[in-house]
């Protein structure tokens, strides 16, 4: 009883330093409650999508939250035991056992525990529907939430993190054992080695910045660099996973060296610099400083690479949804494209469903083959093909539909322009086409331009093959064995319309999945192309004939937008809250690792005082130590996920990036009130 007493007491005496480290507990356990409880509702799984396993999503982030708290709590405690080494020799001194010693520790640690497992689970249930709020929203599903309460969730939670509470409680309780009693009276006199900078220390400092120049330099110029692995040691498209890993090892090495010697490096020239140096009481200030990362420098660099991962993926995760939402856009353009046959009946099931047509336009193609030649990279290409064909005035009007198509220009009759892909870069960047090529019965044609192909629906509506763009002229002299045309019609919600989308599967289902197939060949005679193209007397389910091609009737975007919509929304909700649980864990690292240097300066500041330097100046300089402290890292990691970002634009290509900057600016404003709320309480302690 006496034990438990004399914990509660060490856990009130100390608690603004265990306020951090409670609030980062509980915030976890709030989250982890959230996800759990969310899963186990199963009207809310089943309300939110019925294609995806969001119950699997949450599970897995729950599992991501459960690992970094077993990091983070060692971590934190193995810090508090350090921290109290004098006080663990004053209690053997007064006649305590280890093992009392230890229960002690352990009582102190579960008791936190317990309060803050039980906080975490209320404000859990309190927040429960803002939680569901917000998923639903990612989700865009537009449907209200309640309050969740789950029996099962709050017992998942309880036992989880009792696990964990006791495992860590055991090995903070027999870490105790590890130390002599004249080792935890000299724990304040354990140095952390010569201040001086050596000449290994300029070496090392420099390599370091330089490891983290080359990675920085290797990322933002990633599509060369990759290009350069594959063809230096003929990878086989394993650059692609090589590469990112060899810059991940660079910038990580570098990183380390970075805050082990490089800024002591600076703090010396600091040192060097007189008349800063000696002005105000900037001398503590550095010294201060180049003894906290000197002493912590493994600690920040850890925070730097880990943070910066966190980061970059919340920032990955915004762009993979923006990057994937333009593919679906990229494909189907339009929240519909129907042939022509169906076209008017089609119309007339949009009115009875009250659905409001904003744009329309038809687009004629004529399928004919061609042989362009190109090269990208190190690679060329000269063979035949079939090639979509459509006029520039098709095309212009097309324009009033599809927002994102290019304008064209050609100025001579057998001018054309390709149009290939959905990547920007690569199409106009990456890849050179001849000056000439063969279309069709005209023979030889100028390439005059190459665009992205923003006409979509190229693997339903239309045949297999490029497309390319020719004059009026030369689309009225193109001869072509088959000529084909559909309608594309942009509803108003029919993105986001799911009665509509059930309704017009209800009804013309059988159009959705109707393919006729067809067998084309093209060859080179004489400068022209020699064309054959067969209709397959009827839709076969198998047994196709080789070089087969297939055609739809009718394309709707919802179910595929409306599907990665869901999977990517999930992946920016788990995404952001595993951001959030790593940097207010990471910020109350940094938190207790400063209040504990701030009892030990208490003394040195005192006597600032004494000798009457102004607590106004001494607070300026805890406020501009702990921004070096704070910042520094962060600084490092924003570095770390911005180049990170940059290799992943070389693969996905650059999306839009509004909710990467809402995410990433968010957690940069809990870092901050982290630092105000550290330096307050730094100067508290140092300068009342």
């Amino acid at each position: 009883m006496m034990l438990f007493k004399l914990a509660i007491k060490n856990v009130k005496t100390q608690f603004r330093y265990y306020f951090m480290y409670f609030m980062s507990m509980a915030f976890s356990v709030m989250v982890y409650y959230s996800f759990v409880s969310m899963s186990y509702d199963k009207t809310l799984v089943n309300r939110a999508a019925t294609d995806l396993r969001i119950d699997a999503g949450l599970r897995a982030g729950s599992v991501m939250i459960i690992l970094f708290i077993i990091v983070f709590m060692f971590s934190a405690n193995a810090f508090f035991v350090k921290r109290r080494k004098r006080e663990i020799g004053l209690y053997s001194l007064l006649g305590m056992r280890r093992s009392q010693v230890g229960i002690l520790f352990f009582v102190e640690n579960m008791f936190l525990g317990l309060i803050a497992l039980v906080t975490g689970i209320f404000f859990g249930v309190i927040f429960s529907k803002l939680f569901a709020m917000l998923l639903l929203k990612s989700l865009q599903v537009p449907v209200a939430s309640g309050f969740i309460f789950s029996f099962q969730a709050v017992l998942d939670t309880m036992i989880v993190f009792l696990v964990i509470l006791g495992i860590v409680s055991i090995r903070t309780a027999t870490t105790v054992y590890r130390y002599k009693l004249i080792t935890l009276f000299k724990a304040d006199e354990q140095g952390e080695g010569s201040n001086y900078t050596r000449w290994y220390n300029w070496v090392l400092g420099i390599l370091g910045v330089g490891l983290l120049g080359t990675g920085y330099y290797l990322a933002a110029n990633f599509y060369h660099f990759l290009v350069w692995l594959e063809l230096t040691y003929k990878l086989g498209g394993f650059g692609m996973l090589i590469g990112p890993l060899l810059i991940l090892l660079i910038c990580v090495i570098g990183t380390y060296l970075f805050f082990s010697h490089f800024l002591g490096i600076v703090l010396r020239l600091i040192q060097q610099a007189k008349r800063y140096y000696y002005k105000d009481i900037n001398m503590i200030t550095t010294g201060n400083l180049s003894f906290h990362l000197k002493k912590n420098a493994r600690a920040f660099a850890t925070i730097a690479v880990l943070s910066g991962t966190a980061l970059a993926a919340i920032g990955g995760a915004a762009s993979v949804q923006s990057f994937t939402l333009g593919l679906a856009h990229s494909a189907n353009p339009t929240t519909y494209a129907i042939t022509e046959p169906y076209s008017q009946e089609f119309h007339q099931f949009l009115k009875d469903q009250d659905a409001v047509i904003e744009s329309k336009n038809k687009l004629e193609f004529k399928y004919v083959g061609g042989q362009f030649g190109f090269k990208t990279d190190q690679t060329y290409t000269n063979e035949a093909h079939f090639y979509n064909v459509i006029s520039l005035s098709n095309y212009q009007k097309a324009q009033d539909v599809i927002k994102e198509i290019e304008p064209i220009n050609l100025t001579s009759e057998k001018d054309v322009a390709m149009l290939g892909g959905t990547n920007k870069m690569y199409v106009e960047k990456m890849i050179t086409y001849d000056e000439t090529g063969v279309l069709g019965n005209i023979g030889e044609v100028r390439i005059a331009d190459a665009k992205v192909d923003y006409l979509g629906n190229a693997r339903d509506m239309r045949l297999n093959g490029a497309a390319v763009v020719v004059t009026d002229k030369l689309y009225e002299q193109l001869k072509a064995s088959y000529t084909y045309n559909y309608e594309i019609i942009n509803v108003k919600d029919g993105d986001r319309n799911a009665s509509l989308s059930e309704a017009t599967t209800k009804k013309y289902g059988e159009l959705i999945d109707q393919t006729h197939a067809f067998v084309a060949t093209t060859t080179l005679e004489e400068g022209k192309m020699t064309d054959t193209f067969k209709p397959l007397p009827e839709p076969l389910k198998e047994n196709f004939p080789v070089g087969y091609l297939t055609q739809h009737d009718l394309s709707v975007r919802y179910p595929y937008y409306n599907s990665l919509m869901k999977n990517t929304g999930l992946l920016i909700y788990v995404a952001v809250f595993l951001g959030m649980v790593f940097m207010i864990a990471t910020g109350s690292i940094i938190t207790l690792k400063q209040l504990s240097e701030a009892e030990d300066e208490a003394l040195r500041y005192d006597m600032l005082r004494k000798i009457g330097t102004p607590k106004q100046l001494i607070k300026k300089s805890i406020y501009k130590q702990n921004f070096t402290v704070f910042f520094v890292p962060l600084f490092v990691s924003l570095l770390h996920a911005y180049f990170a970002l940059q290799v992943l634009f070389v693969l996905i290509e650059v999306p839009s990036l509004l909710l990467t900057f809402i995410s990433v600016a968010f957690l940069i404003v809990i870092y901050v009130l982290f630092y105000f709320a550290t330096s307050s309480s730094y100067n508290k302690i140092v300068n009342s």
